[in-house]
């Protein structure tokens, strides 16, 4: 990952789990990361604590320094707009 060109590595964690989370440790300080926290393909809404669970974990793993983004997995064009809204909320 640290011979692309690319200021961002904006990646989806939520449905596919974390395990892979340690591979980011080794990529070049000035690509910022983001981890997805927000499963799309799933209607069930993940409560505020999950959410910053998810987060936290990543920080431990990474450095509170490395996770720059947090935000879903993809869009949300697949999930009802309530679904949507309160996945937002969390």
């Amino acid at each position: 990952m640290n011979r692309l060109r690319t200021d961002n590595l904006v990646l989806e964690f939520a449905r596919r789990g974390y395990a892979e989370l340690e591979l980011l440790r080794d990529v070049k300080p000035s690509i910022r990361i983001g981890i997805g926290v927000i499963d799309i393909k799933d209607n069930a809404v993940e409560s505020a604590d999950t959410v910053a669970q998810r987060i936290e974990h990543a920080v431990r793993v990474l450095g509170p320094d490395r996770v720059v983004y947090a935000h879903p997995d993809c869009g949300f064009w697949m999930l009802p707009r309530s679904v949507a809204t309160e996945k937002c909320e969390a």
